[in-house]
């Protein structure tokens, strides 16, 4: 349903694209299809049926790694076939030493013109903050690209769609800053939920771009109010939302009205938590914000003269943090009534599964990761490392390719771009950052910047506080059938080929006009593509690509496509066929 309601020929504005979808899937079904009833994965005590972790096929592989990295590639799903279970697979994720972006701009960064390098000279960042600004785009890009903790940085690219914070807003002029809070996404990503939270609220980017950063006690005197803005999002879009939900992710009623989780004048007592904080400069004024690395980068500090130690009753005033309290007492009291809200759960857990799995989970698959945030088996709540196993090993999972009514999510724009340059192994280029006409630091970088960055999604660069897009949102055909497809926010009504297949086709514009240096390595497919092996070429590009769900019109069409420009140069013709497998609807429906 969502790929023929969709995207039969309406979304995907590429000219060369002359075919809808339909027919049958050339790629290898599941032999295990055994469906499980609600309850809590891993309780020997269940009555559920076991579910088999082990890697069937090369497609599921590739469907599996599409979900859990930045994009497959043919040697990871040799590596995941050959190790046989996710189990075995995850578990060396788990154990991968994290790549950290503040330490990849420090080692990469070379100064050129008489600069210093910036490891040494770390207060250049704001000296130089323009021009950093894309040395973050580049420490992101390579690491998502070539990292080897691929799992742990795809979770932490989910939970900056959730905690967000932007290059767009008061953060513009502050990169390091937003690449350290970054790096708070990458540590705790396997962590606890609560700690996660907790590193979050005291990371002066946030701090800055919620307005809650040097955020004083109110004074009657002359009728001022602690800042709001941190006290309402904290709850409305990193913890419990907006109404009480069920463990399945549906809404609690009363009187067949869904339940609001807090008011207004809960926002007011909350923000009276959030007080006391400013950056780790040694004041609390306003002149002094964001003054150097340091305070940019670390934990903001408590000035209890600024706190407001008075009583705080929040969440409907169920829940009270007494008089007296110091300002990190009261935050983390605060935050951790947040934790232990019932709603925290399934709130996450269905962001979470959005983000990685599917748009539309069922109330199954949602109550099993919301079970599991909730108690890990080991009696702890809000561990991260069991809720992601819990969502990519679920079986709706690794089997709901096989109900395409509801199943799967639209690529992110982003995501076809990391999926490009790492399933034809991209290579990098020298670059020198430059601010203006200065040249300040060299490095190899893919240096895709300045195209608009697919729609305008690049890293830690939404709009709003509200994410690129909705968790929620779909267009009219699918909300009128209770669907989601929030990453067609980001599509427009002419799709997103302009950069795609710019960056695809080598397009000698796009390329010069940005500098970009990312080179595809595509010999394999010219080698096919010389010898005319067409089936070869589309066998390989629909294991990597599409993960064996290349639809037989859609093959048929790219087929007939290559035989009729057959006298095209060998690279060109890969690459057009390139172009026309990842603007088919096949591809931009992850399943």
């Amino acid at each position: 349903m969502l790929k023929k309601i969709i995207l039969h020929g309406v979304l995907l504005g590429l000219s060369l694209f002359m075919f809808g979808c339909g027919g049958s899937s050339t790629g290898n079904t599941q032999t295990e299809t055994q469906p499980v009833a609600g309850g809590d994965p891993g309780n020997d005590t269940n009555t559920t049926v076991s579910v088999s972790h082990k890697v069937t096929s090369q497609q599921e592989a590739s469907s599996f790694l599409s979900r859990a990295t930045f994009g497959a590639t043919e040697e990871e799903i040799a590596s995941l076939v050959k190790a046989g279970d996710y189990d075995t697979w995850l578990d060396a994720q788990f154990a991968k030493t994290p790549s950290y972006h503040v330490a990849w701009a420090h080692s990469h960064a070379k100064g050129v013109n008489g600069i210093a390098d910036l490891n040494s000279s770390r207060e250049d960042w704001k000296k130089y903050s323009d021009g950093l600004g894309v040395l973050q785009r580049d420490a992101w890009w390579d690491i998502a690209v070539n990292g080897e903790d691929q799992l742990r940085q795809r979770v932490a690219f989910a939970l900056s769609e959730i905690l967000v914070i932007s290059r767009n807003g008061p953060l513009l002029t502050f990169p390091d800053a937003r690449i350290s809070y970054y790096d708070v996404l990458v540590k705790d990503a396997f962590g606890n939920f609560e700690t996660l939270l907790q590193d979050v609220t005291y990371h002066p980017a946030m701090g800055r771009y919620l307005s809650y950063l040097g955020n004083a006690k109110g004074d009657p005197k002359v009728g001022s109010h602690p800042d709001e803005n941190y006290a309402r999002e904290v709850m409305q879009l990193f913890t419990i939302g907006l109404y009480e939900l069920n463990m399945d992710g549906s809404k609690k009623t009363k009187k067949g009205k869904p339940i609001p989780t807090y008011t207004q004048a809960d926002i007011r007592q909350m923000a009276k938590v959030f007080t006391g904080l400013s950056d780790d400069n040694g004041q609390f004024e306003a002149e002094a914000y964001f003054n150097s690395f340091h305070a940019r980068t670390a934990p903001m500090a408590a000035f209890e003269s600024e706190h407001d130690s008075s009583e705080k009753k929040i969440l409907h005033g169920q829940k009270v943090i007494a008089a007296g309290g110091d300002t990190k007492t009261d935050i983390n009291a605060a935050l951790h009534i947040l934790f232990m809200h019932p709603n925290v759960a399934p709130f996450i857990s269905k962001q979470l599964i959005q983000r990685l799995v599917t748009s539309n989970p069922s109330p199954e698959y949602m109550e099993r990761v919301s079970k599991v945030f909730a108690d890990n088996g080991k009696g702890v709540r809000g561990d991260l490392k069991a809720v992601v196993k819990a969502i990519l090993l679920d079986d709706e999972a690794l089997r709901g390719k096989h109900d395409p009514d509801t199943f799967g999510k639209f690529r992110e724009p982003l995501l076809y771009v990391s999926h490009l340059f790492r399933a034809f192994h991209a290579k990098n280029g020298e670059h020198t950052l430059q601010q203006g006409d200065t040249k300040l630091y060299r490095y190899q970088s893919f240096n895709f910047n300045g195209t608009g960055m697919m729609k305008q999604e690049g890293p830690l660069e939404a709009l709003t506080v509200f994410n690129y897009f909705s968790p929620d949102d779909a267009p009219s055909v699918l909300k009128k059938q209770g669907l989601a497809a929030p990453e067609l926010e980001l599509y427009g009504k002419e799709g997103i080929d302009d950069v795609l297949m710019g960056l695809i086709t080598k397009n000698g514009f796009v390329y010069r006009l940005y500098n970009i240096t990312a080179e595809l390595q595509l010999d394999t497919e010219k080698a096919l593509v010389h010898e005319k092996k067409y089936d070869a070429l589309l066998d390989r590009l629909d294991l990597v690509l599409t993960a064996g769900d290349l639809s037989a019109d859609t093959r048929k069409a790219i087929k007939k496509y290559m035989q009729e420009h057959a006298t095209l140069d060998d690279e060109k013709l890969v690459r057009y066929t390139i172009g026309l497998v990842m603007t088919s609807p096949d591809y931009a429906l992850q399943q």
